[in-house]
């Protein structure tokens, strides 16, 4: 089963850099439990989320993007699985393979990773394995795996958490990401027996945290897998009577993998207090930043007359949407700006007290003791 919390967005890509004969495609298979009454919104979140990431992947690198999504009524296990054999793979594509929903896993599953809880197929769900296997035997450049989802033995619901990152995205780190890079990764949101948790507004806790250090590390000339999946795969904490804390975990293979190979497995590393804490003093600054600006903001403005002060309105607008952050900043974020646009002083203002009380509910959520 999966539960919920996060912000973010993801990726998977492709390409045709210069002089290059040929650079493959960027083949992306979406899966998401979007009717589920009690994750499904979460879950709209995470694919909303992940479709914009391989696009803006697509759109930096000029890999030719094959993407397809199963998601609501469409959510069929016969479907998920013709869809995997169905990939056309060439030998330099990079595949994506993404799923966001309950998981969960029995006794006999021998492996670490989780069963895709799909509803026609019970008990006996989607494994996978299953699919990591399918698409390995058809020998792409890249392969890129994940599930967020539980990976609990018992059916339980669970609840809340959340996280997030500036600086403009380096090409190059994009193409090496996902056109120079040749093996496999694989990875869960949560470990053997544990639950996965999400919130319905920034979707799950892995994928918004996997989407923002990707984010991250291609501002970084030295963009790679290795510190993304490590960064990505650090302990989360969890404020839920179920569990405390929520421990992602994934394999990362490099270069022309075998069936089997052999590779340590990784899992994730505890957060250390210390970074825990600057995480909240951070996010507490930006917090009395936003109320004191919210504060001092006039009940009435002259776009005419006060242009320093629309100037730096407009400054702080398009820091924010640097910025990014969940589905609810963003959108709060460009309802600021269209109030500038429009010279609509109250669209405007409203917007910045709205977005000022969901980063105090963010910081209630992630540093509540």
């Amino acid at each position: 089963m999966r539960a919920l919390p996060f912000l973010g967005r993801l990726a998977a890509v492709f390409l045709l850099s210069a002089g290059a004969l040929s650079a493959g495609s960027l083949r992306v298979l979406v899966v998401g439990d979007t009717n589920d009454r009690s994750i499904g919104k979460s879950v709209v979140t995470d694919i909303a989320n992940f479709e914009a990431f391989v696009r803006d992947v697509s759109a930096k690198t000029g890999l030719e993007l094959d993407l397809k999504t199963i998601k609501g009524a469409a959510l069929k296990s016969r479907t998920i699985m013709a869809a995997v054999q169905a990939l056309k793979i060439e030998a330099d594509d990079a595949v994506i393979f993404y799923y966001s929903g309950h998981g969960f896993r029995t006794q006999q599953v021998k492996t670490r990773w989780p069963l895709l809880y799909i509803p026609d197929a019970g008990q006996k769900g989607v494994d996978f394995q299953w699919v990591i296997d399918t698409i390995n035997a058809k020998n792409p450049r890249m392969v890129l795996a994940i599930s967020d989802s539980c990976n609990n033995y018992i059916d339980l619901p669970a609840d809340g958490v959340n996280s997030r990152a500036m600086r403009p995205d380096q090409d190059a780190a994009w193409r090496k990401l996902f056109v120079e890079f040749s093996g496999r990764i694989y990875a869960s949101g949560s470990q053997v027996g544990q639950f996965s948790f999400g919130q319905d507004g920034v979707g799950g806790a892995f994928t918004s945290r996997f989407l923002s250090i990707v984010r991250s590390e291609v501002k970084n000339g030295n963009a790679s897998w290795d510190n993304i999946m490590k960064l990505s795969s650090r302990q989360i904490m969890i404020n839920s009577p179920q569990q405390k804390t929520q421990d992602p975990q994934y394999e990362l293979v490099k270069g022309n993998a075998t069936q089997t190979p052999q590779v340590e497995l990784v899992t994730a590393e505890p957060v250390k207090p210390e970074e825990h804490n600057e995480q909240c003093q951070a996010l507490s600054e930006f917090a009395t930043a936003l109320t004191q600006l919210k504060d001092s903001m006039p009940a009435k403005f002259d776009f005419r007359k006060q242009k320093a002060d629309l100037a730096s309105y407009q400054q702080m607008v398009a820091a924010l949407i640097e910025a990014g952050g969940d589905k609810q900043m963003i959108s709060l974020t460009k309802t600021m700006q269209t109030g500038l646009k429009q010279k609509n002083w109250p669209k405007f203002r409203s917007a910045v007290w709205a977005y000022e009380n969901h980063v105090g509910e963010v910081k209630q959520s992630l540093c509540a003791q």
